[in-house]
């Protein structure tokens, strides 16, 4: 059996696994492929660490002052001048 799909890994991952022919297929590729085994283990961790994330552990929006400065950054390395769409910081602390 060819590698089974990442999208199908995923399926599994998230316990979506049917009685279906096809994933008893793959789970059994799986038990013998460490590729195919490796991809799922990682799926199902990042399925298990977004499910018990809570609002916490989410991130927050960084303030404006920091927008700013990484807009001057990639302008600066683009050699481009810096965008108007946000308000110009002249506070001369280059925050």
């Amino acid at each position: 059996m060819a590698h089974v799909e990442s999208a199908h890994l995923l399926e599994l991952a998230l316990g979506n696994a049917g009685p279906g022919d096809d994933d008893a297929e793959a789970l059994r590729h799986v038990q013998h492929c460490e590729r195919c085994r490796d991809e799922l283990t990682m799926l199902t961790r990042l399925v298990t660490a977004a499910r018990t994330a809570k609002t916490v552990d989410l991130p927050i929006t960084p303030p404006e002052h920091v927008w700013l400065r990484i807009t001057r950054e990639i302008s600066r390395e683009r050699g481009t001048p810096p965008q108007r769409d946000h308000p110009s910081d002249d506070s001369g602390t280059g925050r």
